[in-house]
């Protein structure tokens, strides 16, 4: 007998033994308290809603749903992510995963448009969560910074900067709490909770270092040494990157390569000079496989984030979004009006009766709208200078909210 519901805490154990048995079976051995904490850390097991599927009382499968909060500007963006999608190798192709993702989107969706989850995300194989609604999209940039690159532009007169680095533990609460308040400053961000922020730096085996200035704290890296990747860094003064690179292949670090990659976002825009300064290659990528669940208040919050609310190109377009039936299914047809007027940006629904001019199903609605190669896809972007200005809109992901 197959039974299907939400997991208890007495569920515990036997999850994480589940998780970790398939995930070792199919990939590298996995141990998913030690590489996500923010998560799978007992105490807070209960505050994400784990689907699963009994099959003669034991457990065969599971779909976690995990709390997420965008902040864009003043804007909140509740969501979810969506990980542990896990099946026992000897109960596959019974349909569990199918159901188990149908009853965590049936509840995600639930709570749209009005006032509920804008957004989820996850990380897998494409057309896998295609059939759920879900597509990569969003840009991310990344940079490969060598030794070399770092070693002239620190060489320069004037470059150098009185900085230092120290690798971080739980025990370094002065630090982490100046982490925390940088991080909060920022004008998008994922909100991390204060209880696990040290948790949530941390996951996925990564070394967050703070960097000082004369001892004062200036900035922070995250280093995840499986990729040898620094996905997130933030300074005071992004002009120190060189020499905080240096400081950090001097370190443990990265004492045994000549290079490290570097992501960053698209509306950092100090950041990417810098970087785009230093390196010896770039390269976009998409931010995260994302669904978006409601238009409006989404894209409302990433055209402030582009524009500011400003933009120099007046202009109108109307995309209406056909989101009935399976796969997508986020909800009724959407009809999402882009608008540019006297300086302003913005978008707004409609009741859908006027003329569209452009119809799209839901994935492509956020190819349109989200993905770096839109300008270079649709033509009508390419055609309509406000459209031109405006996409695509910068939806980002950092690794560190990875679940």
């Amino acid at each position: 007998m197959v039974q299907y519901e939400k997991a208890e805490a007495k569920d515990y154990e036997e999850i994480i033994d589940l998780a970790n048995y398939t995930f070792s079976a199919s990939r590298r051995p996995t141990d998913f308290p030690g590489i996500l904490p923010k998560l799978y850390r007992r105490e807070y097991f209960m505050d994400a809603v784990h689907y699963i599927a009994r099959e003669d009382g034991r457990i065969k499968a599971i779909v976690g749903s995990y709390p997420l909060e965008m902040r864009i500007q003043t804007e909140t963006l509740p969501g979810r992510g969506i990980g542990m999608v896990s099946v026992h190798p000897y109960a596959r192709s019974r349909g569990y995963m199918r159901t188990l993702m149908n009853m965590a989107l049936a509840d995600i969706r639930g709570a749209s448009p009005s006032g509920g989850h804008a957004f989820s995300c996850l990380a897998g194989q494409r057309q896998r969560y295609e059939y759920f609604g879900f597509a990569p999209t969003g840009t991310r940039f990344v940079f490969e910074c060598g030794r070399d690159n770092v070693r002239h532009i620190t060489g320069r007169a004037g470059a150098k900067k009185p900085l230092t680095l120290k690798l971080l533990g739980a025990e370094d609460a002065e630090l982490i709490a100046s982490i925390r308040a940088m991080h909060e400053s920022k004008t998008a961000r994922f909100h991390r909770p204060g209880g696990r922020f040290f948790d949530i730096l941390s996951s996925w085996n990564s070394a967050v270092y703070a960097v000082l200035e004369n001892g004062g704290f200036f900035g922070y890296l995250i280093h995840k040494k499986r990729s040898n990747s620094i996905h997130e860094i933030n300074l005071k003064d992004f002009s120190a990157i060189a020499e905080t690179l240096r400081l950090f292949f001097e370190t443990s670090g990265g004492e045994n390569s000549d290079t490290v990659t570097v992501a960053a976002c698209t509306h950092e825009t100090e950041k990417l000079f810098y970087l785009s300064s230093l390196a010896e290659n770039r390269s976009i990528t998409t931010a995260y496989s994302y669904n978006i669940l409601d238009y409006p208040r989404f894209v409302s919050a990433f055209i402030a984030l582009k524009t500011g609310g400003q933009t120099k190109q007046d202009g109108s377009f109307t995309l209406r979004i056909m989101n009935g039936g399976p796969p997508h299914a986020p909800g009724g047809d959407t009809t999402l009006h882009l608008f540019a007027e006297g300086g302003k940006a913005g978008a707004a629904q409609t009741d859908g009766s006027g003329h569209a001019d452009l119809t799209l199903d839901h994935l492509e609605a956020m190819d349109f709208l989200f993905s770096p190669e839109s300008p270079y896809t649709r033509r009508v972007i390419a055609e309509q200078p406000f459209l031109r200005g405006l996409l695509p809109l910068p939806l980002f992901f950092e690794y560190t909210d990875g679940v």
